[in-house]
C-alpha cells in the first residue's frame, strides 16, 4: 500500500555525484515518498525520471505515486519538480504514520 517511505532522512553524496533523481520507476504503480527529508545539490530539481524507452511498461508515470512533504536543502526545492509527482496535503501527511505503514508489527526486537 505504502511502497518505500523516507522519514526525517539527509540525503548526500561526494561532491563527485551532481545528477541523482529521487526515483524512476522500472514497472507501474511504484510508490515512494520523502517526508521532511533534507536533498543535497546533487537531487536534481525535476526530481523523478519515468525512465523511458521500456517497451513492455510504457508511460510509467501515469501509474507511480511518487511524493514529498517537508523537502529542504539545496535539493528540497519542488517548483521545479516533475508535473506527475505529488506534493502532500497536510490530510495526506496524516496517513503517513509509522502505526499506519506497520499495523500492528514492530520490527525491532524487545
Amino acid at each position: 500500500k505504502y511502497g518505500f517511505v523516507f522519514f526525517d532522512c539527509k540525503l548526500i553524496a561526494k561532491d563527485s555525484i551532481t545528477k541523482v533523481f529521487l526515483g524512476r520507476p522500472w514497472r507501474s504503480f511504484a510508490k515512494t515518498v520523502f517526508i521532511n527529508t533534507e536533498m543535497g545539490n546533487h537531487i536534481l530539481p525535476e526530481g523523478w525520471n519515468p525512465w523511458k524507452g521500456d517497451a513492455m511498461f510504457p508511460d510509467k508515470e501515469k501509474t507511480v505515486y511518487y511524493a514529498e512533504s517537508g523537502s529542504k536543502g539545496e535539493g528540497g526545492n519542488v517548483s521545479k519538480r516533475v508535473s506527475w509527482s505529488h506534493q502532500l496535503s497536510k490530510k495526506e501527511l496524516k496517513n503517513y504514520t509509522i502505526e499506519k505503514i506497520f499495523g500492528d508489527w514492530n520490527p525491532v526486537p524487545y
